[in-house]
């Protein structure tokens, strides 16, 4: 019987090596995507200005599925030293798929800073979450906030009248998902600097029958970043988002180990010409390893010209170009190149932009259509 078991290991294995993949890797024009999906960074500075507004950016990931991000942030004040902020954040993408809305009471400590205790729910009151958090800074131009937060905090008291076994998975002691999230923000005239970590504890759960035969831990570490600085006429920006997972499973006598490192920086860089014409150039790089039952590795390179052409206040053509260049270790290479036409619009608190990217390479396929972008603003 373990003979068997093992030669059927073995076999799985050695077509896995064949199939190994991302889900991602369903569009191989998602770096392309991601950089249409990210604001602009007038669009970041205009959403720190305003302590209550709402921002979106969404778009056509493939026939299957949208990008989808949502945010918004609305406080208002109970009293001269209570108030309450409102934040809810929702993210869709091949690997994360995130519904959050967090309420957020708070004590004035003094006229920049803030002590705060947040608790996020879900419909599944086992995905709840809550924590406390520090906040420093008399707006969102430039602060500093600090949040140690518990996940799933309710999991074991919402199970505890379903009877011990296989099905009833619960955390061990006190070995909850834990992180600390800080988060640092600065502008000034001429740039901007905003960072973001979160660092996790590991978890551990585990099955209540006996003897145990189900067993999980992990943890997530992440890191972003986006800087820019003008020089006269030019603008030089830097961003990268970074993830580290891991995750180990024990089901009975099968055993899964799970790791994954990403990590996409982007070089931009802008000439403003005139009043109406910036060219700017983005250079991004995406590397990606999966060690799960098979190692995983790709390396996609891409870059975006995009031309601003401003006639008036209120409206910003974009036209522009991207190519990427598809790589990973299962010996596919793929390029793809689009031509984007976009038009962005403001009027007072509210903007709006749509981007429509068209297919590059000729003869083109069926459809000169490829895919289109949009996002919107409301301050209020």
């Amino acid at each position: 019987m373990i003979t068997v078991y093992h030669d059927i290991m073995v076999f799985y294995s050695f077509i896995s090596f064949f199939i190994a993949y991302a889900p991602e890797d369903s569009n191989y024009q998602y770096l392309l995507d991601k950089q249409l999906a990210h604001y602009f960074q007038s669009w970041e500075v205009a959403f720190d200005s305003t302590k209550n507004g709402m921002r979106t950016s969404q778009g056509c990931l493939d026939l299957l599925n949208w990008y989808i991000s949502l945010e918004l942030r609305y406080e208002a004040y109970l009293s001269n030293i209570l108030g309450i902020r409102y934040k809810n954040w929702y993210f869709g993408d091949y690997n994360e798929h995130i519904s959050n809305h967090y309420f957020q009471p708070f004590f004035q400590i003094r006229e920049n800073q803030r002590l705060f205790l947040t608790i996020t729910t879900h419909y599944y009151k086992g995905e709840d979450e809550i924590g406390i958090g520090y906040f420093y800074g008399k707006n969102y131009l430039s602060f500093l906030e600090v949040f140690l937060l518990v996940e799933n905090f309710d999991r074991n008291f919402s199970l505890q009248h379903m009877e011990n076994g296989r099905a009833k998975v619960i955390y061990k002691g006190l070995q909850y998902p834990m992180k600390l999230n800080v988060t640092i923000n600065k502008n000034w005239m001429t740039g901007r600097f905003r960072t973001e970590f979160t660092i996790c504890k590991p978890y551990l759960l585990e099955s209540t029958d006996e003897p145990i035969t189900y067993k999980e831990n992990g943890y997530t570490h992440s890191w972003y970043i986006r800087f820019w600085q003008d020089i006269r006429n030019f603008r030089l920006g830097f961003l990268n988002t970074l993830k580290y997972h891991k995750k180990s499973v024990t089901d009975s006598f099968l055993y899964f180990n799970d790791k994954i490192f990403d990590d996409t920086p982007e070089i931009q860089a802008s000439c403003r010409l005139n009043k109406k014409w910036t060219p700017i150039l983005y250079l991004t790089y995406n590397y990606k390893t999966e060690d799960d039952t098979t190692f995983y590795e790709r390396n996609v390179f891409a870059y975006l010209i995009d031309v601003e052409f401003k006639p008036e206040e209120r409206f910003i053509w974009h036209f522009g170009t991207q190519r990427n260049f598809y790589k990973n270790n299962s010996g596919l290479k793929i390029k793809e190149r689009r031509i984007n036409i976009g038009l962005e619009y403001h009027y007072k608190n509210l903007w709006f932009y749509l981007v429509e990217a068209m297919e590059g390479d000729f003869p083109t396929p069926k459809y000169l259509h490829n895919h289109t972008y949009v996002q919107l603003m409301l301050r209020f």
